[in-house]
């Protein structure tokens, strides 16, 4: 029997799915998402693959042998606001740190801004007698009539499902923290309970305190579905393996996921970057920007020799989640992102979508919001007949009628300037995003490749890089399912932490490797036990350190020896590196001041098998095989009739001039006027400027890295 893999990527419109199949042929489906229930968007798209091929569900989820699936059910149960009912309990006299946050406002010039309302108000925060020094001594043991008359307020108070503890200095000493842990759960055995030195063991309280609540608010409606989709793929007769995206780029079991929930917040796009590494690899490029354009947002992520950057500052409706992320920048910009007219009168696109229902006003299912997907629609570069593969009809008419009553009249111009002017603002505001990236962190936007992803992406991509002087532009044939498809091949992957705050020069080194070794202990048994062989386990050490007296730290590597740990005789190779990467990142070194240590860091990866890409046969330069026919579209503020071209009917060598049009099931691409295209050994579309050879180019991004 034929296996299977399947990638899912639940977004704001659609759920995307990439099926794999042994010898590397690739399909992709789209299914409108169900934000009722996840899980209803999720079965349908499931039964239409078991329908292509001949087989009931249950008879194909047999032979499926790996489902990895990204979801947002913990983003948006922290963004809506409708996560568990948590308590949360810390030392006495920091009642109210956590939502303090750093006690300063978002916007501090602005007077009618008010902060995010509290996800755990403050009725719900509790306090115990205890105290851990900051050397990790007790100084005060813990009062455990504290703590019997906290679970007494909760058992009054009634309705909770989960609980967050978090005490000072627990991450030196967790004695305390812990025993509370134990008492609340022996008072409540079916309470989700989540301790700060499990969940994220280091310096800084709000931070550890922000992210073990987000944890506990989110950790029971991630291990509802996720105990509801086990059961429900288990009677399907799914026997394979079930893997869960996690925001730091990599994998896991759903049983660490509903553990450590909060590792899945804003994990929806991760699975972009590390497709987009994949795809650029593929031409021997490891410096590159992804972009991913959905139905709700735009998401860009820069990848510099070869890994994606990260960020430990990621905020989520207000509140910090310091657990390691893929640093994605998301901004409201997507196909369903609504035009207005603000009060200045002046034209806006975003942040608010329509979203999957009612969605754009061409839907024809009650929108009446003019969108981005309604201006591409009137301006030519969308088929009204084929969107979707010509599943979904879309409506001109009310595309119309949504531009001209809420954007034209109102501007006093056309409907078609309108729709120009809702496609021109939409796309300046991904640039701006790109830009924030790859500019405004120091690097030179045309030194990368630009990998191009999502339904919408890459009908707005050549003016994006356009715009900032983009060479090279990768579309992946299924650009669509870019995230799903990223998902296959991503790894299982677990960080750890421990703080240890010291002069470098004054490092006890086996305090320093203790801290190590207990890291590798937890991080190979973790995976050992998610059934990772051991000679496809690989750990990378890293320290954060900073010059004395400073805040911001540096994340570099922490050299080791063949036995995995640190002699006296690294720590000048550490900090050569620091001093280098301090100089890239702020612009000054100072190699003959003090620096200090503050946390050692652990990324334990277990490689699974990857999805085969095949090469295609050679065939042609000529595309003329694979016209459609000529249609009407908007180029420079004029109309050009451009070929139209059937993109899976295209294959590898075959060339297009622009302008022109590429159209997919479920995406179509622009090849602008400035541009040509041509497809690659894999049938990937790569777009460049015109009269340049993009093996040169590709030649010019290499000599980059």
């Amino acid at each position: 029997m034929e296996r299977f893999k399947i990638g899912i990527d639940i977004g704001g419109t659609f759920t995307d799915f990439l099926l794999v199949d042994e010898g590397g042929n690739h399909e992709v489906y789209k299914v409108l998402s169900t934000p009722h229930d996840p899980t209803v968007g999720v079965k349908k798209g499931i039964g239409e693959m078991a329908n292509a091929h001949d087989m009931d569900v249950k008879e194909f989820m047999g032979s499926v042998e790996a489902i990895i699936h990204g979801t947002t059910i913990t983003t948006n149960a922290m963004l809506t606001r409708t996560g568990a009912r948590t308590a949360f309990v810390t030392t006495k006299g920091f009642r109210d740190v956590l939502n303090m946050r750093r006690g300063m406002k978002d916007r501090q010039y602005d007077p009618r801004y008010n902060p995010p309302p509290p996800f755990i108000p403050r009725r719900n925060v509790f306090t115990v007698e205890e105290r851990i020094d900051c050397e990790g001594n007790v100084r005060t043991a813990l009062n455990e009539k504290d703590v019997e008359a906290v679970i007494q307020k909760m058992k009054e108070n009634g309705g909770f499902e989960a609980v967050a503890v978090s005490t000072l200095f627990s991450f030196l000493n967790p004695v305390n923290e812990k025993r509370i842990g134990e008492m609340l759960q022996m008072a409540f055995p079916d309470l989700f309970v989540s301790i700060s030195s499990e969940i994220l063991p280091q310096v800084r309280f709000y931070e550890r305190n922000s992210t073990v609540a987000l944890n506990a608010y989110v950790g029971p409606p991630l291990k509802r579905y996720l105990e509801n989709a086990l059961k429900w793929l288990e009677s399907d007769n799914f026997k394979g393996t079930l893997r869960i995206m996690q925001c730091n780029g990599g994998v896991m079991s759903p049983e660490v996921a509903m553990r450590f929930a909060g590792n899945t917040l804003l994990s929806g796009p991760a699975g972009g970057p590390v497709a987009g590494l994949w795809f650029g690899s593929m031409h021997g490029l490891n410096n590159v920007i992804t972009v991913d354009m959905g139905g709700t947002s735009f998401d860009a992520c820069l990848i510099h020799d070869g890994v994606p950057e990260v960020t430990i500052e990621e905020d989520i409706g207000g509140y910090r989640n310091a657990l390691p992320s893929l640093d994605i920048v998301t901004i409201g910009a997507g196909g369903g992102s609504i035009a207005w007219i603000d009060p200045s009168g002046l034209l806006q696109v975003g942040p608010q979508s329509a979203g999957a229902s009612p969605g754009p006003a061409c839907y024809a299912m009650g929108g009446t919001e003019p969108t981005s997907t309604d201006a591409d629609l009137l301006l030519g570069y969308l088929d009204p007949d084929y969107f979707h593969g010509g599943d979904m009809k879309l409506d001109v008419a009310a595309a119309e009628k949504a531009i001209k009553e809420k954007v034209a009249d109102k501007l006093g111009i056309g409907v078609i300037d309108a729709a120009e002017g809702i496609y021109q603002m939409i796309n300046n505001n991904m640039a701006a995003g790109v830009s924030l990236v790859s500019v405004a962190r120091g690097y030179d936007p045309r030194e990368f490749a630009l990998v191009v992803a999502g339904g919408a992406g890459p009908i707005h991509a050549g003016m994006i890089a356009k715009d900032l002087n983009i060479p090279f532009l990768l579309t992946p044939r299924g650009s669509s399912v870019f995230c799903a498809s990223g998902m296959l091949m991503s790894d299982l992957k677990h960080d750890y932490v421990r703080t240890y705050t010291v002069e470098t020069s004054k490092v006890d080194l086996e305090r320093l490797n203790g801290f190590c070794r207990e890291m590798y202990a937890v991080g190979r048994e973790t995976l050992l036990q998610e059934g990772i062989p051991e000679d496809r386990i690989s750990y990378q050490f890293t320290a954060d350190l900073r010059y004395l007296a400073q805040f911001n730290e540096v994340e570099v590597s922490l050299p080791m020896s063949e036995e995995r740990i640190i002699r006296q005789v690294d720590i000048p190779y550490m900090l050569e590196e620091f001093h280098k990467k301090h100089d890239e990142l702020y612009g000054y070194s100072l190699p003959g001041a003090e620096t200090e240590l503050i946390n050692l860091r652990l990324s334990t990866i277990g490689r699974t098998d990857k999805p085969i890409f095949k090469e295609s046969p050679f065939r042609g330069e000529d595309a003329s095989v694979a016209i459609k026919k000529d249609r009407k579209a908007r180029f420079d503020k004029r109309w050009m009739v451009v070929p139209v071209y059937d993109g899976l009917k295209m294959g590898n060598g075959m060339r297009v001039f622009g302008p022109a049009i590429i159209e997919e099931p479920t995406t179509t691409v622009i090849v602008t006027p400035d541009y040509d295209l041509v497809m690659d050994a894999y049938d990937n579309y790569v777009m460049y400027p015109k009269g340049v050879k993009p093996e040169e180019l590709i030649d010019k991004l290499r000599r980059k890295i």
